[in-house]
């Protein structure tokens, strides 16, 4: 089990069986049902969509309100992202989410969002569990949607306007998570902007790998950008925080050209300036973090650069935090990692880019002596 001030306040995650057992879940879950009682506390309980995941999520829920808490069921598999705009927006005090976030698919797990102020913890008890049902029987627990106001909340954050009526082709990866079906909604029909979503499909078990955007090979995504021309691809990760970004050429930008990228987009449409926190270049990457380079990009764009593997778990607030493994955070929308938010803006920047993202990266590396 490990604790974070941001984005959530404690995990535990364990192999499937061989620590992950219901009654292990179970055991954490009434720890913290325990003090919401006392403290007469909401919990939303949300889910992704990993193996077992939504039963799992339903027996805790009925667990709580049997301890006396109110509790809110998510009634679809939901972005992290998503539970977070639900805290944010009050309708609980906390959450738990049964997931292991982006982890190989033999990993349970479950998170604790919660303020640090509140005493919440999933440390297990060891009083005596009741009895129960499993597979549980139909849920009595009232269930809430929380996708669609999150939805709702990236079509305010994102001029989708500006893409929609321009002839453009996206690929997005859903990688069998949580996000699938979103990009396509906000899209919708009516629009001249085509978006073509792969690995849509619920999968327990993610292809038995993981749900995460670098450490698959994406060489479908790849190719389908590559051959069909098309404008962008997008992975997105299982729970909805980390990306991956396709270039038309079907090469994967790595997280320190896709940060400055965004940041770029940022300060050049949205008028941000600040601190962006980016991944060092890989040590065989094009794109060498020389001082001067870094210097003429700071200066051009407005912000100051950090470079940190990650720099999500700090006291500041950056415009762009992005992680080596892809997690992004834009502080100006949210405190939570979003790489769906994240994946918008660089559609956004395809269509108000004069030559779409081709252009874009294409003058970021002659920066940094790239022809």
């Amino acid at each position: 089990m490990s604790a974070y001030r941001r984005p959530f306040l404690q995990s535990w995650e364990a192999a499937y069986t061989a620590g992950f057992t219901l009654e292990q879940l179970r055991r954490r879950a009434m720890t913290v049902g325990v003090a919401l009682a006392q403290q007469r506390a909401r919990c939303l309980i949300g889910f992704d969509t990993r193996f077992l995941a939504n039963l799992f999520a339903q027996t805790l829920a009925h667990d709580l309100a049997a301890q006396g808490v109110t509790v809110l069921l998510a009634s679809t598999p939901t972005p992290l992202s998503a539970i977070h705009h639900a805290l944010d927006q009050k309708q609980a005090d906390c959450a738990l989410y049964v997931s292991a976030r982006n982890r190989p698919y033999y990993i349970g797990g479950l998170l604790l969002i919660a303020d640090e102020k509140s005493g919440l913890s999933i440390a297990p008890t060891s009083a005596p569990l009741p009895d129960v049902e499993f597979p549980p029987p139909a849920p009595s627990i009232a269930t809430i949607d929380i996708r669609t106001p999150y939805i709702e909340a990236l079509r305010q954050a994102i001029d989708l306007e500006a893409i929609r009526r321009l002839p453009l082709t996206f690929f997005v990866d859903a990688m069998a998570g949580t996000i699938a079906g979103i990009i396509t909604t906000l899209f919708g029909e009516g629009g001249q902007t085509r978006v073509i979503e792969i690995n849509r499909d619920p999968d327990p078990l993610f292809g038995r790998g993981a749900p995460q955007p670098f450490e698959a090979s994406l060489q479908r995504l790849r190719k389908l950008v590559r051959e069909s021309d098309s404008h962008l691809g997008l992975a997105i990760a299982g729970d909805g925080t980390a990306l991956a970004v396709v270039e038309p050429g079907g090469e994967v930008l790595e997280p320190f050209e896709a940060a400055l990228l965004l940041a770029g987009h940022l300060a050049t449409h949205y008028r941000q300036r600040g601190l962006v926190i980016a991944p060092p270049p890989a040590p065989n990457s094009l794109l060498q973090a020389q001082p001067k380079q870094l210097a003429a990009w700071q200066e051009a764009t407005g912000m100051k650069l950090e470079l940190a593997s990650d720099g999500l778990h700090t006291e500041r607030q950056p415009v762009v935090a992005m992680t080596a493994s892809g997690e992004v955070a834009l502080s100006r929308w949210s405190s939570c990692p979003d790489g769906l938010l994240a994946g918008l803006f660089f559609c956004e920047a395809a269509a108000r880019g004069n030559g779409g993202l081709r252009t874009l990266y294409a003058a970021l590396r002659a920066q940094f002596g790239v022809q």
